[in-house]
């Protein structure tokens, strides 16, 4: 049952842009960012991430990937993803999931991450991400 509610909440944040009419820019082009994060997340590819990121820190990366994986890190349960602009180039997003054990069940109680993303000549790049308190509500 986890894995089908986990399969929906991935499909509902990969929806493709005919669902999200009226959506803006940075909500199609930060969500497509966001959707690689979270594939690169689980399959605990530090590199996939740091590619990701403006000033990647890969040591630290590979570190967190590794004691993620040395608890018996499964996947991530994303439960609902926001995006807003602050101007053309950069914007916000907030990410609201929990993360799931390989045998099941959830690691934490439930969490949100806020992510500082902006335009580079690469594409959408993460400036900085923040934990936040699962409540939190995004603003630009």
């Amino acid at each position: 049952m986890k894995r089908v509610l986990y399969a929906l909440a991935l499909a509902c944040l990969a929806a493709p842009a005919i669902a999200q009419q009226g959506a803006t820019a940075i909500e199609h082009e930060g969500r497509a960012l966001i959707n690689q994060w979270v594939a690169a997340f689980n399959r605990g590819d530090a590199d996939a991430l740091a590619a990701l990121e403006v000033a990647p820190d890969t040591a630290k990366l590979a570190t967190t990937i590794a004691n993620l994986r040395a608890d018996s890190f499964g996947k991530l349960d994303v439960y609902s993803a926001a995006f807003c602009g602050v101007d053309s180039t950069h914007g916000k997003a907030i990410v609201k999931f929990a993360r799931i054990y390989t045998f099941g069940g959830k690691m934490n109680d439930d969490e949100a991450r806020i992510f500082d993303i902006a335009k580079t000549d690469a594409g959408w790049r993460i400036t900085r991400e923040t934990d936040a308190p699962y409540a939190s509500v995004l603003s630009c």
